[in-house]
């Protein structure tokens, strides 16, 4: 983990943005005192539907869905 000043964030972006491209977490400081933590964001898993509708149309659970069925309900029809 490193760690940098907030005149380093305005004034040395790119080699602390070097850091985070390296995976490195780095913990802001003021005076001394952590304010802040920068990383990495970790992007959200998207749902694999057709490994769901491979299983035989499962959504969840062991029961099975109409698929237009469901998708009525979704959109409020």
């Amino acid at each position: 983990m490193k760690t940098a000043t907030v005149r380093e964030l305005r004034t040395c972006f790119p080699r602390l943005e070097a850091w985070l491209q390296t995976g490195e977490t780095v913990i802001i400081t003021k005076r001394s005192r952590a304010v802040a933590e920068l990383r990495v964001p970790v992007a959200p898993q998207k749902p694999d539907f057709k490994k769901r509708f491979a299983r035989g149309g499962r959504v969840s659970g062991s029961h099975r869905v109409n698929t237009v069925a469901f998708l009525s309900e979704e959109r409020g029809a």
